[in-house]
């Protein structure tokens, strides 16, 4: 092959791959890996297509909660302390579920971040946040009638059912410094080039998929539901962590009884305060549409199921129960499609059941 055939076979293959991966971008990664979307981190990590939810965030409730850069001393009804969730994970109509608490009840609801200690798990430690929070006096300047712990149930056998130190403390001039400079993370895509590896991860998932579920990474399940509970192109397609299967191990009766005992011993302590404890685990996905998978091969988790038995001096907030019910009516987009967050509908659903008395 002469010098000048060579040069052209290696512009005509380079063209045709930059071509190829330009194509790819417009017709399939674009609207799952660029960051002119909100959400979809289920969608973006799978690269799946098909189950993305097209809509960027607003918020149209007439009454807000605040975070602690807006708090100037005001009287707080609820305070709200949690993971993702808390944050607005999910992003898109209404984000944050304590817009919904102040909207619903005229409440000032006040958001306040994780405490950096040492014992985090995924990011987070609610009882130690808590801990420091009492026993610092912050509480005491706060002066909450309700503390609402918020936690993925996936995690909350890690975070709750453990020995905990429920002395822990910090320096009242500490912990006001760190929520004084406190600003609540913005998660967001990176920005992407049309050319990319994701674009060569998309034709290869799509493949692997086909003989797997997982497509053989034990990353993100895609399953098929007997009825479309989504609105979306792939309505009856589930798509949920691995983790939801793999934490969901750690669930027995013991384990739930040592969670269930912490969260008694934080209760009584904020009790002597006039404090009123609620804890709201956020039911998995898969938890949540597993009644709904066709011929289902993994099993039921019973998290909810043994929690329920056991006596509080705290009150729970169901989720799995209240979202289970609107499941049953056909109700559509509980969870986002493309996402592990919740949408607005299951802030909007619980908050219309839950009273704070």
């Amino acid at each position: 092959m002469t010098h000048r055939k060579l040069t052209i076979w290696l512009i005509a293959v380079l063209t045709g791959f930059v071509l190829m991966h330009y194509a790819i971008w417009i017709l399939f990664t674009e609207d799952i890996l660029s960051n002119r979307h909100e959400g979809g981190d289920l969608a973006r990590v799978g690269y799946i297509t098909g189950s993305k939810k097209f809509e960027n965030t607003f918020v149209d409730l007439p009454k807000r909660h605040i975070d602690m850069s807006q708090y100037r001393g005001q009287k707080i009804d609820v305070m709200t302390i949690g993971d993702s969730f808390s944050a607005g994970g999910g992003f898109r109509r209404n984000s944050f579920y304590q817009d919904y608490i102040a909207t619903i009840n005229n409440f000032t609801v006040l958001n306040v971040g994780p405490y950096p200690t040492d014992d985090k798990f995924a990011f987070f430690q609610p009882l130690s946040t808590l801990a420091i929070l009492c026993n610092s006096g912050y509480l005491d300047v706060i002066k909450p009638r309700y503390i609402l712990v918020e936690s993925v149930a996936r995690y909350s056998i890690r975070r709750f059912a453990k020995t905990f130190d429920f002395a822990r403390r910090d320096s009242l001039e500490n912990v006001i410094a760190f929520y004084n400079g406190y600003h609540l993370p913005h998660y967001k895509a990176p920005d992407v080039f049309f050319f990319n590896n994701g674009n060569h991860k998309f034709v290869l998932n799509n493949i692997l998929y086909r003989f797997s579920d997982h497509a053989f990474s034990n990353v993100i399940h895609i399953k098929k539901l007997n009825q479309p509970l989504f609105s979306v192109e792939n309505s009856d397609s589930l798509i949920f962590l691995h983790e939801d299967l793999k934490y969901m191990k750690e669930v027995n009766r013991q384990s739930i009884m040592q969670l269930n005992d912490n969260l008694n011993t934080m209760a009584a302590i904020l009790e002597k305060k006039g404090i009123k404890l609620l804890f709201m685990p956020i039911v998995d996905k898969y938890d949540l549409y597993s009644d709904f998978i066709v011929d289902n091969p993994y099993p039921k988790n019973s998290y909810f199921d043994e929690l329920r038995k056991l006596p509080r001096k705290y009150t729970l907030i169901d989720t799995k129960k209240i979202l289970s019910g609107r499941l049953k009516q056909g109700e559509k987009d509980i969870f986002f499609p493309d996402d592990s967050h919740w949408s607005w509908k299951a802030s909007k659903y619980i908050f219309e059941t839950v009273t704070f008395k």
